[in-house]
């Protein structure tokens, strides 16, 4: 199986010389124009991550903040709507995308929260710093005032994420829905034709501008872990994405701790994908807890509308191209690189890792953690019947049905579904020619309700017919005759 990955991440715009979104998506419809004539060729892809920073945000005193806030993200919402229009067929499920760090509104932090005094006496300042650096602490510190605050509205520092679920409810329709509670913020796309998957994690767990570190909430971890091990995923390929990038220097601390990455090895992820640094990487992150060989390929992109003073020197706006082949046990990242200076109207071309020195990196892929079961599918298809069948959604069983009704296992669903249907037409064009006798019984009494003489016929010549012993076959057998035949 082969697929490609658009990657994106930090949208957030330069406010000052916006991007306007039409140019956006033209600007990257244009470069993938391009991607047949590259080398090597490019794979066009068929579907999307975006790892966060949807917006660019305002500080807390801004005037106006909440309705701010909510222009930004309908600019973003409109791009990402055009990008699943323009390049994924409309199909919103096809883009995936997760918060960062620029995503939470600081007015809603600073709203939860009141300053502190800082107290004269040594015991109470030693309490405050033991206090500020303890797991989940309500405390923060201030840098530019030189204070404490401590977050008292609980509930208001919550909902800072509560404009990025509202975007991600609109975008998907309603189709999925975002938790202001953080043990609820992930979620898993099913990708079926490509046997892929991906785990969308919130970085930004207890994250704010004053407290920079970027950390999975356990639960919320622990469920994701949890889901990738179901049966319906054994044997696909496992992606995770979130925003922090792993590492920094020796003065940073918005990074998210690679033990958390552990764990997502551990239950079988291949694949991640961040953003945050405006730095695109690859890399392997290796197993370290226990003596399995798996690894993990973490994959950075870089910003694609920061604003000039936020990219690295020497590293311009670009996003990335993925491509997986599973069957290989391999892939690649294409970089696609800003190669103008009009940071309105940007425009695109190959990228340099400087580890490659070229536009590409490849790199071995870590398999599946299971192989899938050969039967599997067919049973999974079997449960999902089962349980339409149960709700009473007898069309939605039979649609299922259709895919797998050769199968001698769905046969007797087949039949239940058609009797709870009350269908007799759609009961004859379903079930003929009956394979058994339940089903001789149950095509019989349509054939009594709507059949023809021409079928009527039909139905008593058929072996399972003319040499049944069945009371209750030739029962109906009879009645055909005296009703349709005589």
């Amino acid at each position: 199986m082969r697929f490609s990955i658009l990657h994106i991440s930090d949208l957030h715009r330069d406010l000052s010389d916006e991007i306007n979104n039409k140019w956006l998506l033209d600007s990257l419809e244009t470069d993938f124009h391009q991607f047949e004539s590259q080398s090597p060729i490019i794979q066009q892809p068929s579907l999307c991550i975006v790892s966060g920073d949807l917006i660019y945000g305002l500080r807390a005193s801004a005037a106006d903040a909440q309705e701010e806030l909510k222009r930004q993200y309908a600019q973003a919402e409109e791009f990402l709507i055009g990008l699943a229009e323009r390049f994924f067929g409309g199909d919103r499920k096809k883009v995936v995308i997760i918060p960062g760090n620029h995503d939470v509104s600081y007015d809603d932090v600073m709203g939860s929260a009141a300053k502190i005094v800082i107290p004269t006496d040594a015991q109470t300042q030693a309490q405050l710093v033991k206090d500020l650096f303890s797991p989940n602490s309500t405390l923060r510190w201030s840098w530019n005032e030189l204070c404490f605050y401590k977050i008292t509205d609980h509930s208001r520092y919550l909902s800072r994420l509560r404009h990025f679920a509202d975007t991600y409810e609109r975008f998907y329709e309603g189709q999925r829905t975002y938790s202001v509670e953080p043990d609820k913020q992930f979620d898993v796309f099913d990708f079926p034709d490509s046997s892929f998957c991906v785990a969308a994690l919130n970085s930004c767990f207890n994250n704010d501008p004053l407290r920079r570190s970027g950390a999975f909430h356990p639960v919320a971890l622990t469920e994701v872990c949890r889901l990738l091990r179901q049966p319906k995923r054994a044997g696909w390929l496992a992606a995770a994405t979130w925003h922090h990038n792993l590492a920094g220097g020796p003065n940073a601390d918005d990074y998210l701790d690679p033990q958390f990455v552990q764990i997502l090895i551990d239950a079988g992820v291949s694949l991640g994908f961040h953003g945050h640094q405006h730095l695109p990487e690859c890399f392997d992150e290796r197993y370290r807890i226990g003596p399995s060989p798996r690894k993990m390929t973490v994959i950075s992109a870089s910003t694609l509308c920061a604003e000039p003073k936020n990219l690295k020197p020497g590293v311009p706006r670009s996003y990335n191209i993925v491509e997986v082949d599973a069957d290989a046990s391999s892939g690649c990242v294409h970089q696609r690189q800003m190669i103008n200076t009009l940071f309105n109207l940007p425009i695109w071309g190959p990228g340099h890792f400087t580890s490659t020195n070229s536009s590409h990196f490849g790199f071995t892929l870590c398999g599946p953690l299971n192989a899938r079961p050969p039967q599997l599918d067919s049973q999974l298809q079997l449960d999902t019947v089962d349980e339409h069948i149960g709700r009473g959604k007898t069309r939605e069983a039979l649609e299922v049905l259709e895919t797998i009704r050769d199968l001698p296992s769905a046969r007797p669903f087949l039949v239940r579904a058609l009797s709870d249907l009350g269908d007799p037409r759609t009961t004859i064009n379903k079930l003929w020619p009956p394979q058994t006798v339940p089903e001789a019984v149950t095509v019989g009494g349509a054939i009594l309700e709507v059949g023809s003489k021409d079928e009527a016929l039909a139905f008593r010549h058929l072996p399972i017919v003319s040499g049944a012993t069945d009371a209750s076959l030739l029962d109906i057998s009879n009645r055909i005759y005296e009703r349709r035949l005589r």
